[in-house]
């Protein structure tokens, strides 16, 4: 299995998703679902907080769409220019329970970062 994140431009991402979908009938409907993986689309993510009248809000959105996507099987080489790799620690979305996937594919990229190093055990 692989986790990786993504950014899209809209319009590219509902071209690649149909690589990832199958669509089977069901009494007469038509039902699209993934195929070899699971996929969480998380949208437009915030770039800059601020405040309007007061309150909290987003002042500053990206303008690509962000998807989530564990693989069960190959990853299709078109989505490979679409891959993100953000902090581990400053995560929008985990898959519960795979954060190790995720953390696993950062380190493979960044294998220096300060997330990747393991700590020296203590000598008693």
């Amino acid at each position: 299995m692989n986790y990786i994140k993504y950014e899209f431009p809209p319009a590219i991402w509902a071209e690649l998703q149909k690589e990832i979908q199958e669509t089977t009938t069901i009494n007469d409907q038509k039902q699209t679902s993934w195929k070899d993986c699971a996929v969480v689309e998380i949208g437009f993510i915030c770039l800059e907080k601020g405040e309007v009248d007061g309150k909290p809000t987003c002042i500053k959105e990206s303008d690509k769409w962000a998807v989530d996507i564990l693989f069960y099987a190959a990853i299709p080489a078109s989505f490979e220019p679409y891959e993100v790799y953000p902090s581990p620690k400053a995560e929008v979305h985990s898959f519960w329970g795979d954060e190790d996937l995720y953390l696993k594919t950062f380190c493979g990229k960044y294998p220096t970062s300060e997330y990747c190093k393991i700590p020296k055990a203590k000598k008693k």
